[in-house]
């Protein structure tokens, strides 16, 4: 009953390790102040998926540094308080879902003194990204999918072929077979 009730509580829903390397690229359609439907496999530390608000944290993050700023910056230097007003979350929340997801490897984060201007500014908070996160176009789905339809058609065609040419071959076979009895019959006849 008790593992019944886990598997409806997870919507049997199968979470595999895929942040083990820095290397990893986590593909999303669109981002921004919500979740991509294709980070719903995403893991922590802990083994557990990410919770709701850390892959929104997360987006946001990714939407700042890749569309907004269009990947002219390497990190993110805004203060816990920007994150608050803009997903809504208490100071708290937000330095929760930060840790999250330094623990499971998505980001890097420190708090730095920077100069700007003549003004020094103490404890910013700097997040840099640590996976390589890429927009998935439509136009790669497509393409992937007409790949994929050119495979298919040529494995059908290369079975056809196959096929067509083990009959050509067993009727060449018994072409040749039946001109063989025609050469016997007709050297029996001359004998």
């Amino acid at each position: 009953m008790a593992q019944n009730l886990r598997n409806f509580a997870s919507n049997n829903c199968k979470i595999t390790n895929n942040n083990s390397s820095n290397n990893d690229t986590i593909f999303y359609r669109f981002i921004g102040n919500f979740v991509p439907a294709e980070w719903k496999d995403l893991i922590g530390d802990n083994v557990k998926a990410l919770s709701k608000t850390s892959k929104q944290l997360l987006s946001f993050i990714v939407y700042r540094l890749q569309i907004y700023y269009n990947n002219d910056i390497d990190e993110l230097q805004e203060s816990y308080y920007f994150f608050e007003k803009e997903l809504n979350l208490r100071y708290r929340r937000v330095r929760q879902c930060l840790v999250e997801l330094r623990n499971a490897g998505f980001i890097e984060v420190e708090n730095r003194t920077i100069i700007k201007g003549n003004l020094k500014v103490r404890n910013v908070l700097c997040v840099k990204l640590l996976k390589n996160f890429q927009r998935f176009t439509e136009k790669e789905k497509k393409e992937e999918k007409i790949v994929l339809l050119q495979q298919k058609i040529f494995t059908s065609i290369c079975k056809n072929l196959q096929v067509n040419l083990q009959k050509i071959a067993a009727t060449y076979i018994d072409i040749i077979i039946i001109k063989k009895i025609i050469i016997d019959l007709d050297l029996l006849k001359i004998s």
